[in-house]
């Protein structure tokens, strides 16, 4: 038994690791290619070009339905399972495709009932529904090796589908074409990234999906599904109302300062998200096999969330300014205001990985829902009474209550389900705050003295040293984590 938790240990920490690699590269050469663009388009082409992505986007989860969970979590448990239930997942999806799409089409007329939106704006969200259905598609292919707890094929395959978008997009701004071509860069991406899970499904898994429906079937994958098909909603909506209300109520020039603030949050998630994905799986299976193992993966996703999104939130906060202008150029630069606010709720944004995911793996999916729910509700009043007095910066307080308010009622749901350690984690926030605060003086000390690229390592560096110090993060710990990441049981 001992044996089994070790190989089980082993492989989400190198799943952790290849997954993060991979996301890490992806990020990298998103966030620098979203900053070229905007250099190239300015912020009312990139008001245009980040609402069709955006609007789009949130008709993603509703042909996924929470499908994608499903079939991690319970392919995790019982790994016969998965081809019954990927059959069946695909020709439930194309169902949901047509359902989706023609919502979407009837939303989009909705809210242009009184011409808001212009014509060249919704002619790139029409474009951009061809992505969304290949990528369900290719998701629903990759969620069969987070099953089996094998994501090599996901990860070289975001790495060359993220490269192939940057080169395709770099080629389109030197030539000087217009926006539409470079969603058709992201659709030549999709196709790529749907062929290759397609072909690694069936080469490696042994398993070709056929349009098998059973009505009972179908039933009870709609039943389990729902409550992670609400959840993928609520946060969709979470991430994406903001800009859509920006786009009806406000300028375009406004869509496109808050999105560069968002974007630069959101490409740290980059972070939790592969935890996310590792730990996913593996706390399904504890959850049925090893409750004390549970408790214990919570603790460290807990833990080295907290300790990566303290000192990015304190540094990029004090740097904020800086960091726009330089990355977006000056046009931007009242977007640095929004970044700060983002900014003061990245360790609840983080946070909420591990307590999400592990309510979704122990059958709490309802609950969590039930809490995203909440969430989204309070993101949209806020919404409602703050972007038309103050425009992206209601938008980013909206934000950011949220994301306090989603961790506050899922975290303490977690100490009833598994007896994790609040003395521990609490000991371990205390002291990333120490170091925090010790790195966060320093960078004010040196912010108008040294270039922010001087400034980040000697942060970093120094960050580290303090956590050291404090015993935040022991030498064993290190080692521990290392040898599970990179060394086979």
């Amino acid at each position: 038994m001992k044996q089994a938790v070790s190989h089980q240990a082993s492989r989400v920490a190198r799943n952790t690791t290849f997954m993060t690699m991979a996301l890490v590269i992806q990020k990298v050469l998103s966030f620098f290619y979203y900053a070229y663009i905007a250099r190239g388009i300015g912020d009312v082409g990139l008001g245009k070009y980040t609402f069709a992505l955006s609007f789009t986007s949130i008709f993603v989860i509703f042909m996924d339905f929470g499908l994608g969970p499903v079939l991690t979590r319970e392919g995790a448990r019982d790994e016969s399972k998965i081809k019954s239930y990927l059959s069946n997942i695909v020709s439930l999806k194309i169902v949901l495709i047509f359902i989706s799409m023609i919502a979407l089409f009837v939303s989009l007329a909705i809210i242009n009932h009184s011409g808001s939106i212009p014509q060249d704006t919704l002619n790139l969200t029409y474009l951009a529904t061809l992505i969304i259905i290949l990528d369900t598609l290719t998701f629903t292919f990759y969620t069969v090796f987070r099953a089996l707890q094998n994501l090599k094929y996901e990860t070289l395959g975001i790495v060359i589908y993220q490269t192939l978008i940057v080169s395709l997009g770099v080629v389109v701004l030197t030539l000087g074409l217009p926006i539409y071509a470079l969603i058709l860069t992201i659709l030549a991406g999709s196709i790529f990234n749907f062929i290759w899970s397609f072909s690694w499904l069936v080469k490696k898994a042994g398993i070709i999906p056929k349009i098998s429906l059973s009505k009972d079937f179908a039933k009870k994958l709609l039943k389990i599904s729902a409550p992670f098909a609400l959840a993928g909603i609520f946060f969709k909506l979470n991430g994406s109302i903001d800009t859509v209300m920006l786009e009806t109520i406000t300028e375009e020039k406004y869509v496109g300062w808050y999105s560069v603030a968002y974007k630069l949050t959101f490409a740290l998630t980059v972070l939790p998200g592969a935890f996310a994905t590792s730990f996913y799986p593996a706390m399904s299976h504890f959850f049925v096999h090893n409750k004390e193992k549970l408790a214990h993966l919570f603790e460290s996703s807990m833990f080295y969330l907290m300790a990566i999104s303290v000192p990015i939130a304190i540094g990029a906060s004090l740097l904020a300014e800086k960091v726009i202008v330089y990355i977006y150029g000056p046009v931007f630069g009242p977007a640095a205001f929004a970044l700060q606010i983002f900014m003061s709720s990245l360790l609840f944004v983080f946070c909420n990985y591990p307590v999400g995911n592990l309510l979704n793996a122990c059958n709490r999916q309802t609950l969590n829902t039930v809490n995203m729910g909440a969430a989204l509700l309070i993101n949209v009043v806020l919404n409602v009474f703050l972007i038309p007095r103050y425009n992206y910066i209601g938008a980013s307080v909206a934000a950011a209550i949220s994301s306090f308010v989603l961790v506050f009622l899922g975290l303490p749901w977690v100490g009833k389900i598994v007896p994790y350690s609040k003395k521990f984690l609490f000991s371990k926030l205390v002291k990333i705050l120490i170091s925090g605060a010790v790195m966060g003086l320093v960078i004010y000390l040196l912010e108008e003295r040294l270039s922010f690229f001087i400034i980040i390592p000697i942060s970093v560096i120094l960050y580290a040293a303090v956590l050291m110090l404090v015993k935040g993060f022991t030498v064993s710990e290190i080692k521990r984590f290392y040898q599970a990441a990179f060394k086979k049981s």
